[in-house]
């Protein structure tokens, strides 16, 4: 069984959206009327082979989600960013495989999940990292705005998946501890790996693949990624515009 890490902190003290909600945490966020952490649970509790379910945020929070979830949910404390509560927390879980997303991920699926594990394990290497390519993301959703990287077979952005194969992978979170104050800025973010691979990936010379690679070399584990064929695995609700998005797309669904 493959024990689940969910991230559920806080970055803001203040958020206008969540003022605007009427919720004190983002994963208590209502989306077509039913909170994301809700919704995160159900994508989870539709894939077998999963184990016990950790949850990374406030304790005050934590009681909430608690009531949210028809599985046992097991409390870690929110570090004060999220590579450090990972770290922390694989510390304490210390079991591999482990599968990680966030709490914010409101179009998570059973499908996704499955399909991500079911590729990451097959793969060789200390962790997975999902990733969606931008063009199908605009292909479905042509409103959508998110966070990419350009590389030569185009842009990738973020699934907010992960999957941690060897204590190794320790060391990504560990690096990116001094970095993820540039998670929205692409260039600062590549240009922390070297001067070469920036200079590579300012020419679009670099494949998906070598950019993956030319980040094992920096951190000194095995990275790679899991391309993932479902674009809605690229959404998640960090702002009044994404949960517009998320919104429009179940609202879809259900006609």
């Amino acid at each position: 069984m493959i024990p689940v890490l969910i991230l559920a902190g806080e970055r803001k003290k203040k958020s206008l959206l969540l003022e605007k909600a009427g919720v004190p945490y983002k994963a208590l966020l209502p989306v077509c009327g039913e909170p994301m952490f809700k919704r995160v649970m159900a994508a989870l509790e539709g894939v077998s082979g999963l184990g016990k379910i950790y949850v990374s945020a406030p304790e005050d929070l934590f009681e909430r989600l608690k009531k949210l979830s028809s599985k046992e949910l097991l409390f870690l404390p929110q570090a004060s960013s999220p590579s450090l509560s990972v770290f922390q927390a694989l510390e304490i879980i210390d079991t591999y495989p482990l599968f990680i997303t966030t709490a914010d991920h409101a179009l998570l699926t059973p499908e996704i999940v499955a399909y991500f594990i079911h590729r990451a394990a097959k793969e060789e290497g200390d962790l997975g990292v999902g990733v969606v390519s931008f063009s199908l993301v605009k292909a479905a959703y042509p409103e959508a705005s998110r966070t990419t990287y350009r590389l030569r077979e185009g842009r990738f952005c973020s699934a907010n998946l992960y999957f941690i194969s060897h204590p190794e992978a320790q060391k990504i979170f560990y690096f990116w501890r001094r970095i993820e104050r540039h998670r929205k800025n692409p260039l600062k973010v590549v240009l922390s790996f070297g001067i070469t691979p920036f200079w590579r990936y300012l020419a679009g010379r670099l494949t998906l693949r070598e950019a993956f690679e030319e980040i094992s070399r920096r951190i000194g584990c095995r990275l790679f990624p899991v391309l993932l064929p479902f674009a809605r695995a690229a959404i998640d609700v960090d702002d009044e515009e994404d949960l517009h998005l998320a919104q429009q797309i179940l609202h879809k669904e259900k006609r």
